[in-house]
């Protein structure tokens, strides 16, 4: 028996969420091993998308600017051509960034990350590259988990090399990031819900230089609409390297029709170049699900990624909901093993992440059912009778057709969706504030119980974001320079448990006041998780608040606190203005 080490982490699955969860358990000092079946990273590029809140995750773990600068461009990602073919008219746009400054303004205010666009084939090395480079991180590829059970003290592991040799590991809790298909979750008997086959796509990575058609239209995605190929094509590079995505029907069409000159000729038929030269490298059938685990938990195995929830590509949230899962789930597992938190603690991880995980599902289903219902199918199915009249629309149908595309943004503009996110569950002290209704498009950043804490730079040169302080294994206390005397005393005793981050108005922001911002008033105090969620919050340093605040960071660790006094609530900014 290998690794039998009673603080031990098995990850299952070597994509970008199980690499995830090696980088975030192997920085907070969690020796790890991740297993992966095949051989390598990935060598199609399906999933691009790198959301918001996953780049301030990678910020947090030192990779932000290494896959800010693989991926696509900036200036080059601008949103969303619709058209008939590539080189021919659009036929409208959804423009995400640089149309509307003051927007673009408060986009950038929300976090000290934007959203970026970074293919899978690229993504995995630089996760990988970053997972080795961790103490205490071990990533064996060639090797795959055939079996696993387990006792009241851990899972016993069962592991098959390439060459056929079997070895068995023990660890404390396993990871299944092992994908849609997941075999660990087969193995545990956890049943999924939704729909399994929403429709049937193939993805066709190519090589064509198409600099000439998109220098003027930096586009990210553009949706093709024509009788001979539609889908939609994705810029990978901005120039060179591009994907093209379309449906097609398993009961008519069989996968070995799509042979390599069939599929040069679709591309070609999208761009609308008769003779282009392709280089075609890839071409992969695919399943569209929409679907969630009846449990993300198992004892001591925890499903991650697809492996709870596949779902539609439409908004990008697969990958990213997978890194908010195994984000969430590193800091309870490191803080448990570290024994400063209680096995409760890990009972969370379901409470919080499911209903994300169900609403992101939900979601993109129905972004996929808008563009069907609006006949901008493309990836689900294609109103012919539309396709066949888009060259030729008079103004009427031009403006129907450009509503149309304008109903679809929300499958592309969704920063509410993504940090609007609010956990509730049992380690989180909830007063009965209320948190402003999330919704897709906006982001409204406030500092409630359960909320992504809200960014603010700290220094004028924008490189010192307050989220940069909620990295690491410890809490983390939000008060001002009155607050803290009283706040210092009342943590005394778990001092080594808690970083404190003091802010005044006179010593702020260079762009807003946090002390408004976290809603601190004179000497109030919020309490930061170390994923960077809040705990709780106490508006004033009263008689009674260094009680209930020293239970909240109790429940927060799992333990069950005595009954104290509420934490005094006091008029929200928007009552008080």
């Amino acid at each position: 028996m290998h690794g039998a080490t009673s603080d031990h982490v098995v990850v299952i699955g070597g994509g970008p969420v199980g690499l995830s969860a090696a980088i975030g358990l192997g920085r907070l000092g969690v020796p790890v091993t991740l297993f992966e079946r095949h051989s390598d990273t990935a060598r199609h590029p399906r999933g691009h998308v790198v959301n918001v809140r996953t780049m301030e995750i990678l910020r947090g773990w030192g990779l932000a600017d290494q896959v800010r600068a693989a991926g696509l461009p900036a200036q080059r990602n601008i949103g969303t051509a619709f058209c008939v073919r590539m080189t021919g008219p659009l036929l409208g746009t959804i423009v995400s960034r640089g149309a509307d400054p003051v927007h673009d303004a408060r986009v950038r205010s929300w976090g000290p990350e934007q959203k970026s666009s970074c293919p899978q084939d690229v993504l995995e090395p630089i996760l990988k590259a970053g997972a080795e480079a961790t103490p205490g991180v071990t990533i064996r590829f060639g090797a795959e988990v055939t079996a696993l059970s387990q006792d009241a003290d851990g899972v016993d592991v069962v592991v098959r090399t390439e060459g056929g040799d079997e070895e068995k590991v023990r660890a404390a809790y396993v990871i299944a990031a092992d994908g849609a298909y997941s075999p660990t979750r087969d193995r545990l008997g956890i049943s999924m819900s939704g729909a399994d086959r929403i429709g049937n796509q193939m993805g066709v990575y190519f090589h064509a230089d198409l600099w000439e058609h998109v220098k003027d239209h930096p586009y990210l995605l553009w949706w093709v609409y024509n009788a001979q190929a539609s889908g939609v094509l994705i810029a990978l590079d901005g120039r060179s390297r591009w994907t093209f995505n379309f449906a097609y029907d398993a009961e008519r069409e069989d996968v070995a029709s799509f042979t390599e000159g069939r599929c040069i000729e679709l591309i070609r038929e999208a761009v609308g170049v008769p003779d282009l030269d392709v280089d075609l490298r890839s071409a992969r059938p695919w399943t569209m699900r929409a679907q969630t685990a009846e449990r993300m938990r198992a004892g001591r195995v925890f499903l991650a990624g697809d492996a709870a929830h596949p779902l539609p590509p439409t908004g990008g949230q697969g990958m990213n909901t997978g890194v908010g899962d195994v984000h969430n789930l590193a800091w309870k597992i490191a803080a448990v093993l570290a024994g400063s938190a209680e096995p409760a603690l890990l009972d969370t991880y379901e409470t919080e992440r499911a209903p994300v995980a169900r609403f992101n599902v939900e979601q993109s289903h129905r972004n996929a059912r808008v563009m069907a219902d609006a006949g901008l199918g493309g990836m689900v199915r294609n109103d012919d009778d539309l396709i066949a009249s888009l060259e030729h629309l008079d103004a009427a149908g031009h403006a129907a057709l450009q509503a149309s595309i304008e109903s679809q943004r929300d499958h592309f503009d969704y920063h509410g969706q993504v940090l609007g996110v609010t956990y509730r569950s049992t380690a989180i002290t909830d007063r009965g504030e209320p948190v402003p209704p999330l919704t897709i498009r906006d982001y409204v950043p406030v500092a409630r119980p359960g909320s992504r804490a809200p960014h603010a730079w700290l220094d004028a040169d924008r490189t010192h974001s307050l989220l940069d302080d909620f990295v690491g294994p410890r809490f983390t206390l939000v008060t001002t320079e009155a607050g803290w005397p009283h706040w210092s005393r009342a943590f005394d005793e778990v001092a080594p448990e808690l970083v404190v981050r003091v802010v005044d108005a006179e010593d702020t922001s260079p762009d807003r006041d946090l002390v408004a911002l976290y809603e601190l008033g004179d000497d109030g105090a919020v309490l930061v998780r170390p994923d960077g969620h809040v705990a709780a919050r106490a508006d004033a340093a009263d008689a009674a608040s260094p009680a209930a605040m020293r239970a909240a960071l109790e429940r927060a660790r799992g333990r069950e606190a005595e009954p104290t006094p509420d934490l005094q609530t006091v008029p929200t900014r928007e009552e008080r203005s």
